[in-house]
């Protein structure tokens, strides 16, 4: 049955739940979401009689009683990092240096490159999360294997080449200018790539950055309308580095403010030991903070105030950071975030999904189920949490405490499964 041009048109049923953007959320049960062959949304609502006659023609695909939510938004991930989590024992920069910087020297092989890629974006949908912002390596053919590996599966990432020039192995380390020349050419490829794939210019953070490399980076990114990621004030440590690397900049905030690089398509990850100073300079630019609650937890790294973060009106998404993070799954970074800063578990769901597409500026596209929006969900099995016939606020607490991976029980980009 065709509806208002989006030609033949499927209806998934169950307890569809969608975010409106004041932050509450609509619950239709028995529900329906309606797409069509391009994958775009046509309508939900109730599965009543209207309904029914509606789409009378329809293919219908029964998921009852299992919920249908906005598929889940990664804000900040590592995917060369996917096999380093879960060493413990050090605090960030010993971290890196131990750990990280020899994962990530690996992906100069493009194979194991491609091999990785490959796995991360399954382990991705088998947790629900239909969008991600992706930190790739330094190297160039390797995070050209990773677009390849998400255009081809079709999945839906914000994916940068990792900037580093100084205050790492030498093997990680470029000319500024060729490290922002590879850039731009990636960028040119990819960004806007089906209107799925899109490109972030991504200094590591500022320690392993010169002044020009970062200043070449906001130009870049500028001048061709792509995003910017980075780390921001993730460590003590780190803070008073950066302090003795760039005397000239009273915080860490103004170093990325005077290169350039703050802005509404920049999202930096952590944001904890901030002034209030540059809370202001982040709410004045429309920077966004990417909460990384269980890498924070892991690494010892300390609390983000997020009641203050959102009295100033920064826009704030979740992101596992794996692989400081231990777990790809957006209910256990949920968890993680409620006990660092006590908050509404339907807070918590809409960060993890309308607020992650807001944070990354797609909520035009994802996010919730609006009319013309593109169809990326999650199908969620409650009755393992025992979840099915709960009030809303006391399912979304119920999957975020009890959840885990395997209440996953589909996944989609536009409406291509992608899991299982």
């Amino acid at each position: 049955m065709g509806a208002k041009g989006y030609g033949r048109v499927r209806v998934h049923l169950g307890r569809v739940i969608t975010p409106l953007a004041s932050g509450e959320w609509q619950e239709f049960s028995p529900g329906f979401l309606a797409v069509g062959e391009d994958g775009m949304v046509v309508s939900c609502g109730e599965w009543d009689g209207s309904a029914k006659g509606r789409f009378s023609q329809a293919e219908v695909v029964d998921h009852l009683p299992c919920v249908i939510s906005p598929g889940f938004v990664d804000a900040h991930i590592h995917l060369p990092q996917l096999d380093a989590r879960g060493m413990a024992g050090y605090r960030l920069l010993e971290w890196l240096e131990r750990y990280i910087y020899p994962a990530e020297m690996a992906f100069e092989d493009t194979k194991l490159a491609r091999c990785t890629a490959r796995r991360f974006l399954r382990e991705l949908v088998a947790n629900g999360v239909t969008t991600a912002a992706i930190y790739s390596s330094v190297h160039f053919e390797a995070t050209q294997v990773v677009f390849e590996e998400a255009a081809a599966f079709g999945y839906r990432a914000v994916i940068g080449k990792v900037l580093m020039d100084r205050n790492a192995p030498a093997s990680l380390l470029q000319d500024p200018e060729k490290a922002i020349e590879e850039s731009i050419a990636l960028c040119e490829r990819w960004h806007g790539y089906q209107n799925r794939l899109f490109y972030a210019f991504t200094p590591r953070f500022a320690p392993s950055c010169s002044d020009r490399l970062l200043r070449l980076a906001g130009e870049a990114a500028a001048s061709l309308g792509a995003y910017v990621q980075t780390h921001l004030s993730e460590n003590l440590e780190e803070v008073e580095l950066v302090k003795g690397l760039f005397p000239h900049s009273s915080s860490y905030t103004e170093v990325y403010l005077e290169a350039g690089l703050l802005g509404e398509r920049t999202v930096v990850g952590h944001a904890i030991h901030l002034e209030p100073r540059e809370l202001e300079i982040l709410s004045s630019t429309a920077t966004k903070v990417a909460h990384c609650p269980s890498s924070n937890l892991f690494l010892h790294s300390g609390r983000m105030n997020l009641p203050l973060i959102e009295k100033e009106k920064i826009p704030v998404a979740l992101g596992s950071d794996v692989g400081a993070g231990p777990s790809l799954s957006p209910f256990e970074v949920m968890r993680d975030a409620y006990y660092l800063n006590i908050t509404r578990p339907s807070k918590l769901f809409f960060y993890a999904t309308r607020g992650g597409a807001e944070v990354l500026g797609m909520e035009d596209r994802v996010g919730s189920f609006e009319e013309g929006k593109e169809a990326d969900f999650v199908v969620i099995d409650p009755r393992p949490v025992k979840g099915a016939g709960s009030p809303l606020e006391e399912l979304f607490s119920r999957l975020i405490f009890w959840g885990q991976k395997n209440l996953v029980v589909a996944t989609y980009v536009r409406e291509r499964r992608l899991f299982p």
